[in-house]
């Protein structure tokens, strides 16, 4: 299985404290349903105003390699996610399991890395639990299954393929291509099934913005995953939001500010960092707004595109640190890169991005009208 990638920093050399026992397994818990807590009004959709957390209560055990070691999806800042699969169900001595025999469902579990990093989770779960409560969520974040409180963790279903897995692998394809030439001002993936990501992954920016009312907060193609589809020829591939760690809510009342308390610019990713959000690095009053989200996208886009997760690929961070900086001219960057090419002036990549990473964030595109643009 692939790894799955949470949070993860892009640069390399994030180091991570081994602070985390994994837990022993079997994780023994009264089997039962999922079930709120804090709330039992499950007519009233769970808000800022009405919190209320989605538990999971069902036995878990933490899958092992053959060294006994526990297997790892991936790391990140605030978390460690391993795979894990549901218990069997306990049954009398002597009583036959019932029929059919149901197959273990393969879990991530995100469990925190550190000690400060269960009030970020347990904050997840909130927001994860209002998310999965709001109609259409099934097409654009990855399934949640409720907050394991033995753990301080969230239990999600196990999708092994992410886009930044992706885009390395139609990258690889793209560069063994023979004959190359024919292709080169293309996106890596082809034309048409780079437009159908492009459509997706914009609809599901429209879905958390106008119909969740929430500002992710940390897009980038880590945190993009992908479930395999059959009925769409073009990319045959779901894209799934994931990691809301970061996450913030868009006030109803649009003079209202929006709520700071979660932000945390503790694991920004440059290039996919939206430059007015990196100028404010020391500034604790910051928070991600739409508009950094739609920045933050066009970046995965470009990236994407062009094959290269870096964007800035023969860069040094500091150097990369700085052109992020300047994001608003990220496109004419990546045109100076090995992959440029891929980016042709007046092509469907460049009209699709340009409108989403100028420099004055109040005149980037919503979300809305990029849906209506990527259409065209």
């Amino acid at each position: 299985m692939a790894n799955l990638q949470l949070s993860l920093q892009t640069d390399g050399k994030t180091t991570f404290p081994p602070s985390l026992t994994p837990p022993v397994t079997p994780i023994a818990k009264k089997s039962g349903p999922v079930s709120l807590l804090q709330n039992t009004n499950t007519d009233q959709r769970p808000s800022k105003e009405n919190p209320c957390i989605l538990s999971f209560t069902d036995d878990l055990e933490i899958c092992r390699d053959s060294n006994d070691r526990s297997v790892e999806f991936g790391r990140g800042v605030w978390s460690i996610v391993y795979k894990a699969r549901s218990a069997p169900a306990k049954t009398a001595l002597g009583t036959p399991p019932s029929s059919p025999v149901t197959v273990a469902q393969v879990f991530a579990v995100k469990a925190p890395l550190r000690r400060d990093a269960r009030p970020v989770l347990k904050a997840e779960a909130i927001t994860l639990t209002r998310l999965t409560y709001t109609p259409g969520h099934e097409h654009h974040i990855v399934p949640y299954h409720g907050f394991h409180a033995e753990l301080c963790a969230l239990v999600l279903t196990a999708i092994p393929l992410s886009l930044s897995t992706y885009i390395e692998e139609q990258s690889d394809i793209a560069r063994n291509r023979k004959p190359a030439t024919p292709t080169m001002f293309d996106p890596v993936q082809g034309p048409v099934s780079y437009q159908a990501l492009a459509r997706k992954l914009i609809s599901g920016l429209d879905w958390l913005h106008n119909t969740a009312g929430v500002v992710h907060g940390d897009i980038k193609p880590q945190n993009i995953l992908l479930r395999a589809t059959e009925d769409d020829g073009e990319f045959p591939y779901e894209p799934l939001f994931v990691d809301f760690s970061a996450t913030v809510e868009i006030p109803q009342d649009e003079n209202e500010p929006l709520d700071t308390t979660r932000a945390s610019m503790s694991s920004f990713t440059p290039p996919f960092t939206a430059p007015e959000m990196l100028a404010s690095l020391t500034c604790t009053e910051m928070a991600p707004t739409p508009a950094s989200d739609v920045f933050s996208l066009a970046a995965t886009l470009l990236a994407a595109a062009t094959g290269d997760l870096l964007l800035y690929s023969n860069m040094n961070h500091r150097l990369r640190l700085e052109m992020a900086r300047a994001g608003h001219q990220i496109i004419d960057f990546t045109r100076s890169g090995m992959n440029g090419s891929r980016v042709p002036r007046n092509g469907f990549v460049e009209r699709i991005v340009k409108p989403a990473v100028v420099k004055d964030p109040a005149m980037r595109i919503p979300a809305a009208d990029w849906v209506t643009l990527a259409s065209v």
